[in-house]
């Protein structure tokens, strides 16, 4: 989906739910194409990378079931000529969830023992997992957004917002607002910035940047002490 200027958006959900699933798409893909590489003795990364993967899983399962709490009931409710819809989104939901569940014992797999055969798995399960997800993202962007544009409003929206964001540790949200900075336009991070607490801007200004390029920093590049143990 192109990036929408929110400048240009009647409403938030044509601009920021494209940013959110940007993250699943390159972050899902980022560590597909890492895990192969890593060295099996790096202990460092692999735990980095292992940790990343988690926090990936829990955040796409805290995405989800808060649209299947708080989006998926209003749909049915407003806008019942596209009750097909909605029911689909949900059966895809579930069938998403099941990989996210393959790729999370196969992750733990390779960070117990990791090997070329436990990184081949676990990079082909993210792969069979980003395949299915990116197909439901693409329906969801191009038929759903649409229609919760329509039929939540933007303070209800917005409540679907905190929702899901509440459901991060304060360390993980600074986390997560990193991943969104790093795959945002400059009209996006502007808009998303815009609606941050003075306090929150401030953490993240003198705190959170910091811990957010340490943290990939050490998920994608392979520490040489590690490498060499």
């Amino acid at each position: 989906m192109t990036p929408v200027d929110p400048s240009s958006a009647a409403h938030p959900v044509l601009w920021d739910m494209a940013l959110i699933h940007r993250i699943f798409r390159t972050s899902f893909a980022e560590i597909a194409a890492l895990v192969p590489d890593i060295e099996p003795m790096d202990t460092r990364q692999v735990q980095a990378v292992a940790a990343h993967l988690s926090f990936m899983l829990d955040g796409l399962s805290a995405h989800h079931s808060t649209e299947d709490d708080l989006v998926w009931p209003v749909l049915h409710e407003r806008a019942r000529p596209s009750t097909a819809l909605v029911e689909r989104m949900e059966e895809q939901h579930a069938g998403i969830h099941h990989g996210l569940e393959e790729v999370r014992r196969r992750g733990a797999s390779w960070s117990g023992r990791p090997s070329p055969e436990s990184a081949a798995e676990l990079a082909a399960a993210i792969t069979d997992l980003l395949e299915g997800l990116a197909a439901h993202l693409d329906e969801e962007e191009r038929d759903v957004v649409p229609l919760i544009a329509a039929n939540v409003s933007e303070e209800e929206w917005a409540t679907v917002g905190r929702t899901a964001f509440d459901k991060f540790t304060p360390e993980q949200r600074f986390i997560a607002l990193g991943q969104m900075l790093e795959v945002a336009t400059p009209a996006e991070a502007a808009a998303m910035l815009a609606t941050l607490p003075a306090p929150v801007k401030i953490l993240w200004a003198l705190l959170g940047k910091r811990r957010y390029r340490r943290y990939v920093a050490a998920v994608r590049a392979p520490s040489g002490a590690g490498a060499r143990r």
